[in-house]
C-alpha cells in the first residue's frame, strides 16, 4: 500500500469514528427530556420547512398513520419546554404498556425507547412466541 492509499484510508477511519462517536449521543433518550429554545416559526413555515429528511421519515412511521404530529412528543415551537428531545415521559403518554414493561424487564436496564427504535424511522414489531409455541 502506498503512502497516499494508507494516509487516505487513515483520514476515513478517523472520520468515520470520530462521526460514529457524536451521532451516539444524538440517538439517545433519556428519562426526561432535554428543553431547548425553539426559534418561532415564520408565518406559513411547518417543521417540514427546515427538517424535510426527519419529517420525511416521520410520514413513513406509525405515528404519522395514526396522526400524531411533531407537536405530540416535542411540544409547541413557541413553548418555553419545548423538548429537542422527548424524555421516556414522553413515550408512556400513550404507550404505558410498553413502557412499563420496559422499566420492568432487568435485560432492558438503562435501555429506553429509542435503544432499539429510532426515534422518526420507527417500525411495530410483535413480540416474539414465548418458547415453545
Amino acid at each position: 500500500m502506498n503512502r497516499f492509499a494508507a494516509r487516505l484510508f487513515g483520514l476515513i477511519l478517523f472520520a468515520f469514528l470520530v462521526s460514529a462517536v457524536a451521532v451516539q449521543p444524538a440517538n439517545a433518550q433519556q428519562d426526561q427530556a432535554t428543553h431547548i429554545h425553539h426559534r418561532l416559526l415564520p408565518a406559513g413555515a411547518t417543521c417540514a420547512t427546515c427538517h424535510k429528511a426527519i419529517f420525511d421519515q416521520w410520514k413513513a412511521s406509525p405515528h404519522a398513520a395514526n396522526g400524531v404530529e411533531c407537536t405530540v412528543c416535542h411540544g409547541e415551537t413557541t413553548a418555553t419546554d419545548f423538548a429537542g428531545k422527548p424524555g421516556l415521559g414522553t413515550c408512556d403518554t400513550c404507550h404505558t404498556d410498553q413502557v412499563a414493561q420496559l422499566k420492568s424487564d432487568p435485560f432492558m436496564k438503562g435501555k429506553t425507547c429509542v435503544s432499539c427504535h429510532q426515534a422518526h424511522i420507527f417500525t411495530e414489531h410483535k413480540k416474539a412466541a414465548p418458547e415453545g409455541k
